[in-house]
């Protein structure tokens, strides 16, 4: 019989090295759910109703904007440029304003007035 070998399992050779995702990564993995969700939710509506919404893009477009936001104000943080600065701002107010018009057109589209 051979004997096993006499290593410790948990030496600094033997473990895999783990690097965090970057912040902009994980806001951009939060806007993947975000859309994931919006889907699922349109295409159960669809399947139980037998009819697509219409005339919703504010609920398609704010998670694009939000994270655009979100990656213009980490780039923001890192460089100290007025541009990502203004970028951010500007689509943080488009997020807003697609979320909310959005709501409004699904609030009409369910029937609510």
């Amino acid at each position: 019989m051979s004997e096993p070998s006499k290593r410790p399992p948990d030496s600094q050779e033997n473990r895999p090295s783990y690097t965090p995702a970057s912040p902009v990564k994980r806001a951009l993995a939060w806007m993947g759910v975000v859309y994931m969700v919006i889907l699922v939710l349109l295409t159960t509506y669809n399947m139980a109703t037998g009819e697509p919404l219409h005339g919703i893009p504010g609920i398609l477009l704010f998670p694009a904007c939000g994270g655009l936001a979100a990656v213009a104000f980490l780039r923001w943080r890192d460089v100290r440029k007025t541009p990502m600065l203004v970028l951010g701002i500007l689509a943080a107010l488009a997020c807003l304003v697609n979320l909310v018009t959005g709501l409004v057109a699904l609030a009409a589209a369910l029937g609510g007035n």
